[in-house]
């Protein structure tokens, strides 16, 4: 990686036409030569210069081979929020697409209640660019990798907060878009500020152990390619390490050392195609023995991001214990680079080829934006929004052996939903591994789900909202508890028996208003201090309901209270 101080107009453009041979370079320059005026009097924490930061957004971008259009707009990409610029100014000097890239990732500027009302809307704000145009993410993406490197000239609270949403938000949706390399590189910066002492621990200790396993996983590696070679099957073999935040989180779930880590170093070997990967498996699996439990095609089983490799742990010589992974040089690009490969066939006009690329990559996203409009606690949109895109996934099977990736914990009502929405609004009953369960059974790797159909609409309760994962179960589950409440809508009557005093009547309708109840009529009668007060509301909750009738028996000299 380069100093960030070093880059310069002339690197982006040098890496943006190494990628991209359609890239305009006088467009670039102009923008750049925009962004340098605007910026010109400001400076980063570090007490740079500004405009080090777009250069080095468009400089990541450049080597991820984007556009013209995208690397405009890393380059003018914070001069509407941080200068007087204004959306129009770029559309008129750099025309609709960069306007709108840039526009797409600038924060509202409004005043919000709260820290998380604030995330809410501008994670919103940035999904509905996002849906519009995926480069938006992707600029974001690049954004915030370059504010990770530079988080030593912050204070530690600020970099406590970037680095925990950078875990939690950018890496998983970087995961989700299949973009590996971006994703390890945001979780391992970010991981270097969150923890630094486990950062360091563990980075001395993999170090250490590199140098320990160099020489057998040289000589492994050559053995591996003798064989191939008599095979006459051509391949590349290299020795990687895990990042550094995944090894954190295996000791931190399985609660053990690093020592205990069987995957610590693996081998990918890469060769022509899928029928070569599952030949090359044949040869390990001859060669050395595997442990049970630990063979992973997901090759024949893609998941979400459509990564695709063979894995296995095998046993090598002395016992040694090691990992491969097996893909294609197609599978191994799209493994790092992920939906930016597809990039080509998408850009411009092909509006029918970006829907489906959001589609099947972010539609969690699509579904909390609708879940959103529906309940406004920002905590819940940000807790959903977070489920749809943790790395985390667990695979389930229709009873005709079609497979469906939901989130890890999700439940039957989630299966439902994913499959169709009339499928999730009518549950009838859920069989899972052929034995009838709860609703909201959490599903299992490998297990069979049935859903039958009925006539009614589900029943569901509204503690349930809390054991579903998916925004698209919880957005219909609102809707229909939503127009269930609707239907029993209906008017009370109480009675009320009290000994008549001063304000009786206005207490009692106090408490009526102050729980958001609307009193239809009031009538009352009193004989020799025995007052009957009778009233008509409108009652939506049993909450409520029940809240007021408590209530109601607490007020000073109320003897009976009756619902007709």
């Amino acid at each position: 990686m380069r100093n960030t101080k070093d880059i310069t107009i002339k690197d982006v453009i040098y890496m943006a036409k190494t990628k991209n041979r359609n890239i305009n370079k006088n467009k670039i320059i102009k923008a750049y030569e925009y962004a340098t005026f605007m910026h010109k009097n400001q400076k980063r924490k570090s007490g740079e210069p500004y405009i080090i930061h777009p250069l080095n957004v468009s400089y990541i971008l450049a080597e991820l081979g984007l556009d013209t259009e995208v690397i405009c707009a890393a380059l003018l990409h914070d001069v509407v929020e941080d200068t007087e610029a204004t959306y129009e100014d770029i559309q008129v000097r750099f025309g609709n697409d960069v306007a709108e890239l840039v526009e797409g990732v600038t924060k509202l500027s409004k005043l919000f209640e709260s820290v998380e009302e604030a995330q809410a809307e501008n994670y919103k704000k940035m999904f509905i660019a996002m849906e519009k145009d995926i480069r938006v993410i992707i600029l974001k993406l690049a954004d915030r990798l370059h504010n990770i490197r530079t988080l030593e000239y912050l204070r530690r609270d600020r970099q406590i907060a970037i680095s925990k949403e950078t875990i939690e938000l950018y890496a998983p949706i970087a995961h989700k878009l299949g973009m590996n390399d971006m994703k390890n590189k945001l979780q391992d910066g970010a991981f270097k500020y969150l923890y630094p002492d486990d950062y360091d621990k563990i980075k001395k200790k993999v170090d250490e152990k590199k140098e320990e396993s160099k020489e057998f996983l040289k000589k492994t590696k050559n053995r591996i390619n003798l064989e191939l070679k008599r095979q006459r099957i051509f391949a590349n073999i290299k020795i990687e390490t895990k990042n550094l935040f995944n090894i954190y989180e295996i000791m931190k779930e399985k609660n053990i050392e690093i020592d205990e880590i069987k995957d610590l170093f693996f081998l990918k070997i890469i060769t022509k195609g899928k029928p070569e990967c599952y030949r090359i498996l044949g040869v390990l699996n001859t060669i050395y023995s595997i442990i049970p439990g630990t063979f992973r095609d997901y090759i024949a089983i893609p998941r979400n991001n459509l990564y695709q490799s063979i894995h296995e742990i095998l046993i090598g010589e002395n016992g040694v214990i090691f990992e491969v992974k097996i893909c294609s040089y197609i599978m191994n690009k799209i493994a790092k680079y992920g939906i930016i490969n597809y990039f080509p066939y998408m850009m411009y006009d092909n509006v029918k080829n970006k829907e489906t690329v959001f589609e099947n990559n972010l539609s969690g996203i699509k579904d909390s934006l609708e879940l959103k409009k529906l309940i406004e606690n920002p905590k819940r949109f940000l807790q959903t929004l977070k489920d749809e895109i943790l790395d985390d996934e667990v695979y389930v099977f229709t009873p005709n052996g079609d497979i469906k990736v939901l989130p890890k914990g999700s439940t039957a009502i989630d299966f439902a939903y994913n499959i169709h929405q009339e499928i999730g609004d009518h549950i009838k009953r859920c069989l899972i591994n052929s034995i009838s369960m709860p609703f909201i059974t959490k599903l299992k790797n490998g297990d069979i789900v049935e859903i039958e159909k009925g006539e009614k609409e589900t029943n569901f309760q509204e503690e349930w909202l809390k054991e579903v994962k998916t925004a698209k179960a919880k957005t219909r589950m609102v809707k229909l508890l939503n127009k269930s409440k609707q239907i029993e809508k209906d008017e009370k009557t109480f009675e009320i028996f009290a000994i008549d005093r001063k304000n009786l009547t206005l207490e009692i309708t106090d408490i009526f208003t102050k729980n958001n109840i609307n009193i239809e009529s009031l009538e009352a009668n009193v004989k020799e201090k025995n007052a009957r007060i009778r009233l008509t509301i409108d009652y939506k909750h049993k909450l409520d309901l029940k809240k007021v009738i408590e209530k109601l028996k607490k007020i000073k000299n109320v003897k009976k209270v009756q619902i007709k």
